[in-house]
């Protein structure tokens, strides 16, 4: 089997009229990758297509027509690593959308979902959490309708994200309490809740508010300080009794190795985008069986990249908590599933994960076409 080209696009997923909106742009970028036998695999890749595609156009179509589709690590080393003749090192959201389409072209070369590849699922129904962001912009009765959305919706498990913009250190943590407060006491007390500072404290306000939360009820704390302050999250850490997480804007699974020993968050959240696909991702789950710590995939969205991130986590014997999902950036996921023949879409907060070849997704071409955002 050869790689016979790759592409990409930009889709507009349709939205209804009642709908709430879309943060950013609404669609994304679907990339595929063709082979000389037929089979394509698909991925999502962000979000500027002139980049995406001058990469593509310029660097990877030339450095892997060819090459065998279903050595996706090989192939990951190569872009990532830049070895010898391969000196060029792409950007992990390019690599990570390859390496997804390539994993999706293994499996279905191979008649086989993605999680048989990694070593088998030890469940295949996943409990998901409803995330919500955009924080910054709400008041916490707005916040708290959105919640109520998602638990009309069936799901049990929430996470609110404050989403802040530009330089935001410690600007409002007073709303911040306040929006989280207002959805915790509206909240059953079997339904976790958990708070995303999306880097936005520095260390003092990061243990007050987490104290706070702590004595109201909290699941997990999210991204208390900006990202490269390791030695800042370890005092974080230490001093709360509550769960505290990081690690969706690491691009490198070895940056995990010192997010480990430097910051020892309670629990690691890889994106599967930028940490540079299933391949990185894998890298990543390794060090946190080495070191017992708890993986929580960073996945505020839904469709392809949502599902390759689900396959890799229903194989992790102890990844029991819940995996997240949001439509703020991919639109609502009913829409989303119109790209796809059989779509993967969740039912009362959990969603199962099909026995179907690679991802479990072909794309409906009737649908694709419509989408197309010219």
């Amino acid at each position: 089997m050869k790689i016979k080209n790759i592409k990409v696009n930009r889709i507009k997923t349709p939205q209804e009229d009642n709908a709430r909106p879309f943060v950013g742009r609404p669609g994304q970028l679907v990339l595929q990758i063709e082979t000389e036998e037929g089979v394509t695999g698909i991925a999502e890749a962000g979000r500027n297509l002139k980049v995406t595609q001058a990469y593509l156009d310029e660097l990877i179509n030339p450095l892997l027509k060819g090459l065998d589709p279903t050595r996706p690590r090989q192939i990951w080393e190569m872009l990532t690593l830049g070895h010898g003749q391969y000196a060029t090192k792409f950007p992990s959201q390019i690599v990570g959308a390859i390496d997804i389409a390539l994993w999706d072209i293994s499996g279905k070369s191979a008649n086989l979902p993605i999680y048989q590849l990694l070593g088998g699922a030890a469940r295949t129904e996943i409990p998901l959490y409803w995330s919500r962001g955009n924080g910054w912009n709400k008041t916490p009765e707005e916040m708290l309708e959105e919640v109520q959305e998602g638990y009309d919706k069936g799901f049990r498990a929430f996470k609110v994200r404050m989403d802040w913009r530009a330089y935001r250190q410690d600007s409002n943590p007073e709303k911040d309490f306040a929006i989280f407060k207002k959805c915790r006491e509206w909240l059953p007390d079997d339904c976790p809740l958990s708070f995303d500072a999306n880097a936005g404290y520095s260390v003092p306000t990061a243990i007050e508010q987490g104290r706070k939360f702590e004595e109201i009820g909290i699941a997990h704390f999210e991204e208390p300080l900006p990202q490269y302050d390791f030695p800042g999250l370890k005092q974080v850490v230490d001093a709360l009794d509550c769960a505290v997480s990081t690690g969706e804007q690491e691009i490198s699974p070895w940056a995990f190795r010192d997010l480990i020993n430097l910051g020892n968050p309670d629990i690691l959240q890889p994106d599967i985008l930028n940490i540079g696909g299933l391949s990185g991702m894998m890298r990543v789950y390794e060090l946190a069986v080495l070191y017992n710590k708890i993986v929580m995939p960073h996945a505020p969205y839904s469709g392809a990249n949502s599902t390759a991130s689900l396959h890799l986590y229903s194989t992790i014997s102890n990844a029991v908590r819940p995996h997240e999902i949001s439509e703020e950036f991919t639109g609502p996921v009913e829409q989303v599933a119109r790209l796809f023949k059989e779509p993967i879409i969740p039912n009362n907060g959990t969603i199962s994960i099909p026995d179907r070849p690679g991802l479990g997704l072909e794309i409906d071409e009737k649908e694709f076409q419509k989408m197309l955002d010219e």
